[in-house]
């Protein structure tokens, strides 16, 4: 089926699946201060309401795998999509806090698997037009994260209380129309049958009598992934604790680091798969790490809280093709299914984003944050060492030839 389909209308589809979970996530995000304010939460009860997405997305990867290889990337994607709808729409009706608790067990749940779908048809879209496009995808699911946020924050901006819940259901409704249009009718063309790339990897792994479950190259890859999984989180939760604490910016200011990291990651992952195609994905991989280490570099060492801004949006244009072309270069192991060895890139890298936060906020209790910032510095190095060891020079197209 996908071979009679127009490239373009494949990617798009493939654009809609990325698009879905950055929407999705991005949506549930304004609707926290009122489902604490609804149910009178503590830090801890909320925090444990957080952590019930974080077990769900845990849960998905051990068993996502199987059921896109059983049942392709767009059954897996639709069911999910109408799962995760439901489970948005949900919260702001749901009465009880252990029912909301499961609710966003399953939400998470359902959210990472078309995380996962979207990643696996992407590789094997990529293997299958012999082009680089998961950068762009990548940039995609940050435009659907921005297009949450904005949607929904401005249907909540009029001040109306969750109790008076028209405008919040308005919004969840709006929110629920885009996941089912993107992900029932836009994502039709995903790929509905991985058994032919299966069948390639298995034809390769019994040439050269390997069968295994993970590979070196897997590990070094899901290192990558862990690193720059932990530099995103922490981006997003000690930016405005440094700018604020140690540059001095007032706390409504501090944000603005955050800001500049987002923003330039988005655009240079949307312009992303031009840049692979000119340089190519190890220079990419090897250059962006440098830049992104020198960014943090700059965003400490420097007093002025305008460079650190700079060294923060540094970090977003070094930064923003390492995961996505990370995760394309799995979907090259020929020893290894081409949905585990996302899979596995994925979960590892999963742990990391998970890790991170906290890790940064316990190194730097004891040697302080600027500190601490230098030595994700450099852990961003050692991803510029590996890259330029473990990945291989050249096109989408010539690495699929030498597989």
């Amino acid at each position: 089926m996908s071979e009679q389909v127009k490239p373009s209308r494949l990617i798009n589809s493939n654009r809609a699946a990325f698009w879905i979970p950055g929407f999705a996530m991005a949506s549930w995000g304004p609707f926290i201060p009122y489902v604490k304010d609804r149910f009178d939460l503590t830090e801890d009860h909320l925090g444990v309401l957080l952590m019930c997405i974080a077990i769900g997305a845990a849960f998905a990867m051990a068993g996502a795998s199987f059921f896109i290889n059983k049942f392709g990337c767009r059954a897996v994607v639709r069911v999910a999509s109408v799962i995760l709808a439901v489970c948005l729409g949900a919260v702001t009706v749901i009465p009880n806090y252990y029912v909301l608790a499961a609710d966003l067990f399953v939400m998470g749940l359902s959210c990472e698997c078309l995380s996962l779908a979207a990643n696996i048809n992407a590789g094997a879209l990529e293997r299958m037009l012999k082009r680089s496009i998961m950068s762009g995808l990548h940039g995609v699911y940050s435009l659907g994260n921005t297009a949450g946020v904005f949607i929904v924050a401005t249907f909540l901006s009029s001040g109306l209380t969750f109790m008076m819940g028209n405008l919040l259901l308005s919004s969840c409704v709006l929110s629920l129309a885009v996941i089912l249009y993107c992900g029932l009718i836009a994502s039709r063309h995903l790929l509905t049958d991985l058994s032919a790339f299966n069948q390639q990897e298995q034809d390769s792994a019994n040439s050269t009598h390997h069968k295994v479950f993970i590979t070196q190259l897997l590990l070094m890859l899901g290192l990558i992934c862990f690193i720059m999984f932990m530099v995103e989180g922490s981006m997003m939760d000690w930016t405005g604790v440094l700018l604020n604490q140690v540059k001095g910016v007032p706390i409504s200011e501090a944000g603005y680091g955050f800001a500049a990291f987002a923003c330039m990651m988005t655009v240079c992952r949307l312009t992303g798969d031009k840049i692979v195609a000119t340089l190519g994905r190890r220079r990419v991989l090897v250059m962006g790490a440098i830049f992104a280490a020198a960014g943090i570099a700059l965003a400490v060492m420097v007093p002025h809280p305008m460079v650190s801004l700079v060294g923060f949006g540094m970090v977003g244009v070094g930064a923003a093709n390492l995961v996505p072309q990370t995760i394309s270069y799995a979907a090259t192991e020929r020893r290894v299914p081409i949905a585990r060895a996302i899979l596995i890139v994925n979960a590892i890298g999963y742990i990391g984003g998970l890790l991170g936060p906290a890790l940064i906020g316990f190194v730097a209790h004891r040697i302080g944050l600027e500190e601490t910032f230098l030595l994700l510095a450099c852990l961003v190095l050692v991803v510029s060492i590996i890259s330029y060891f473990f990945v291989r020079s050249g096109s989408i197209a010539e690495l699929t030839a030498q597989a």
